[in-house]
């Protein structure tokens, strides 16, 4: 695991990985071989699993094991399959979705509106760009773990991926892709600005609960992007809250 540099480092990581793909894709991202770049997704994919699987481990952090005993993998597992029914019910996964497609429904009227023009190029790839780096439950994980102060490491995971993305984009759409940066500094920021927010208030219980059930979130991710099996990472998301609520609640009786 990275050693926990200071607070926001994970952010500061991710946004610069961007940046410097950005400029590597506008000087030769065209040399870079699809293949390579599905070879490197796959080992990150790996690294994710075993990082979430480090994670997943902590219900039997001897914190948590005060409060709720020797059911700490009971008050996990429970908070994650209540989550999903919650995330299936609200259709986070799907509406998630949708919100991709019409991203590709915007971008795609505005190419028909500027075919005569660069401009819609520019803009296609900045939208590209957001919704790629924006719209996935790594950096959300990453960030919020940076900020609970565990460290960078999913944000350096996300940062490789976005960095090998940003070439690729750079070099179909051009240096729109680099603006991209700017939103994803405040969308990571603001994430891990929350994650300090909460570990500073909660108890090393509840905290030991939210690192497991995120960890075990994590590692599903990391199934996911190897393709062995889509699973529904978003809808599981509610247990992030769940969590530690179920752990203050047993703490109460």
């Amino acid at each position: 695991m990275v050693p926990q540099i200071f607070i926001g480092a994970g952010t500061v990581i991710n946004v610069s990985s961007i940046i410097v793909g950005s400029t590597i894709g506008l000087l030769v991202g065209q040399h870079l071989p699809q293949d390579s770049r599905r070879a490197i997704t796959t080992v990150l994919s790996l690294v994710v699993i075993v990082i979430g699987a480090e994670s997943g481990t902590a219900f039997s952090d001897a914190a948590l094991a005060e409060v709720v005993g020797d059911f700490g993998m009971v008050v996990v597992m429970l908070s994650l399959v209540i989550g999903t029914l919650i995330g299936r019910a609200l259709r986070l996964e799907e509406r998630l979705e949708s919100l991709g497609r019409w991203g590709r429904r915007a971008i795609a009227r505005m190419r028909r509106k500027d075919a005569s023009s660069g401009a819609g190029d520019e803009l296609e790839g900045f939208v590209t760009a957001v919704l790629i780096f924006c719209v996935g439950p790594l950096g959300l994980l990453g960030a919020l773990q940076d900020g609970l102060g565990n460290g960078p490491s999913q944000l350096c995971i996300n940062a490789v991926l976005d960095g090998f993305t940003s070439i690729a984009l750079a070099s179909s759409y051009g240096i729109s892709v680099m603006g991209s940066a700017a939103v994803q500094l405040v969308y990571l920021g603001t994430v891990t600005l929350i994650g300090h927010l909460v570990g500073g208030m909660l108890p090393d219980a509840e905290l030991a609960a939210l690192d497991s059930a995120g960890g075990i979130i994590l590692l599903s991710l990391g199934l996911t992007m190897t393709g062995i099996r889509k699973l529904p990472v978003v809808d599981v998301l509610p247990a992030l809250v769940l969590a530690p609520a179920a752990v203050w609640l047993v703490s109460l009786l």
